[in-house]
């Protein structure tokens, strides 16, 4: 009788341990796939799309229809952001008004967008808030945008602010 019993149930626990293999493999496998989508997602050791999106919060516009460039001077950096799209007068609007909002911000030495943006503290942001008197900003709208520009004399604040835009501009490559 026994022999009956476990002749009967050896095919059941075979095709339970088949079931739970076959199952395994599927989600490891899936799970594996899913680790690729996110890395193909992930640049440079950040989640750029992620950073975009924090992007859309902080400046109030769609990432997705501007170009940032952040360029180093021999004085110290400049923060360009463009619309995509010339005739887009609304983006184009909200870009001015973001370069006034980070000019005031900055010259006050307050970095929380770029933080909040990056999820991390911007290199270069503790010494341009210990010296922020020392910074001098200026804006030019031009075709598309505006540009802030950041300079100073004091060599120390100088590395500062191309720290920052080297990092900046590592961070938005395609943007």
């Amino acid at each position: 009788m026994f022999k009956k019993i476990m002749n009967k149930k050896i095919p059941s626990i075979i095709g339970v341990a088949i079931l739970i293999i076959v199952t395994t493999i599927y989600f490891a496998h899936n799970e594996k796939v899913a680790r690729n989508e996110t890395r193909s997602n992930v640049t440079m050791g950040f989640n750029q799309t992620a950073m975009l999106e924090r992007g859309n919060i902080a400046m109030g516009f769609d990432q997705s229809k501007i170009h940032h460039h952040f360029m180093t001077t021999s004085t110290g950096g400049e923060i360009m952001i463009m619309s995509t799209y010339m005739n887009d007068t609304d983006t184009i609007n909200e870009i001015r008004s973001h370069v006034r909002d980070i000019q005031y911000e900055f010259s006050q030495g307050n970095f929380t967008k770029p933080f909040y943006i990056h999820a991390e503290v911007v290199p270069g942001t503790d010494v341009m808030t210990a010296k922020k008197n020392l910074i001098q900003y200026s804006i030019k709208d031009i075709d598309g945008g505006s540009v802030l520009i950041l300079s100073t004399n004091d060599t120390e604040l100088l590395d500062a602010i191309q720290n920052f835009m080297n990092f900046q501009s590592s961070q938005h490559m395609s943007h």
